[in-house]
């Protein structure tokens, strides 16, 4: 193949003409999406935080979107809709998981529930095996004696 001088460029499909080509640094989407855009997931966050005037045993309150489902979910759910009922289910039984993988120390960590703690695992220690008092005999001897009677 011949070398190529920097004057001709053949265009054709897939070689655009060196003037319409992008200038290096600069984006194919100038009207692109723009710094500290929020996505899908940021907006419906945002959303379900926001607060609206809920009137509840005849009182009004402020309370957040997200409030607003939970309690729907649950009234929908105890008044028997069949729908409902599992998916307030599912949900309460992730929260629970997720509180199971806690170790003894997230769980108790009142200095109550510590010293309750401290002192089981003080009397699960004083009666294992490596604190008993030994007896004076050896076992072994022991079977010795009574083979030999």
């Amino acid at each position: 193949m011949a070398k190529e001088r920097k004057g001709s460029y053949e265009v054709g499909y897939g070689k655009p003409p060196r003037s319409t080509q992008f200038k290096p640094g600069r984006s194919g989407n100038l009207a692109g999406r723009p710094p500290g855009a929020k996505n899908f997931a940021a907006a419906l966050d945002e959303e379900l935080k926001s607060r609206v005037l809920v009137t509840e045993n005849g009182r009004r309150k402020r309370i957040s979107k997200r409030e607003v489902i939970a309690k729907h979910l649950v009234n929908k759910a105890a008044g028997g809709d069949l729908k409902a009922i599992p998916l307030l289910l599912n949900e309460t039984r992730a929260r629970e998981n997720e509180g199971a993988d806690t170790g003894p120390n997230q769980v108790f960590d009142s200095p109550e529930d510590r010293t309750v703690l401290e002192n089981m695992i003080a009397r699960i220690r004083s009666s294992s095996p490596e604190h008993t008092p030994s007896p004076t005999v050896a076992p072994q001897t022991a079977r010795k004696m009574v083979r030999r009677s």
